[in-house]
């Protein structure tokens, strides 16, 4: 079963190292939209491709940032159960707390160098295909 990511993130950098870390993994297929505006228009346009087993959300973007982009995937009757962990530049407890507090399921600040956030990008997709698996068998 091959494992769906979606990476919400207006960093081009950050975007392209992304696909250089999780595209070889033969499991993992990741989409990259560049605001929340452009992933929420994705999803409306597309209701019958399969959900992402994990949305990968940045905080500071434009046009919608993450934290409204958050509140409109938990507040949309069929994207709520997508799970979202913030990946952002961000160390503040107050954004910690805030994502949490509006359904996020996890909060990870990014690495300053590829050689790390290909290891938290990878542990982070690896985890949530686990998880998957074990929900699909439930």
């Amino acid at each position: 079963m091959k494992h769906i990511v979606y990476l919400v993130d207006d960093d081009e950098d950050d975007c392209y190292l992304a696909q250089i870390a999780l595209n070889p993994r033969a499991d993992c297929e990741l989409k990259t939209f560049h605001d929340g505006q452009e992933l929420i228009a994705f999803l409306r346009m597309h209701p019958g491709l399969p959900l992402p087993t994990l949305i990968l959300l940045d905080l500071n973007m434009p046009v919608l940032n993450g934290f409204d982009t958050l509140v409109a995937l938990k507040n949309h009757s069929h994207w709520a159960s997508i799970d979202v962990v913030v990946l952002t530049t961000s160390d503040h407890q107050v954004d910690k707390d805030r994502c949490l507090a509006l359904g996020a399921e996890g909060f990870l600040t990014k690495p300053t160098d590829f050689s790390s956030l290909q290891e938290v990008l990878a542990s982070v997709s690896t985890c949530w295909q686990r998880l998957s698996a074990i929900e699909h068998l439930r």
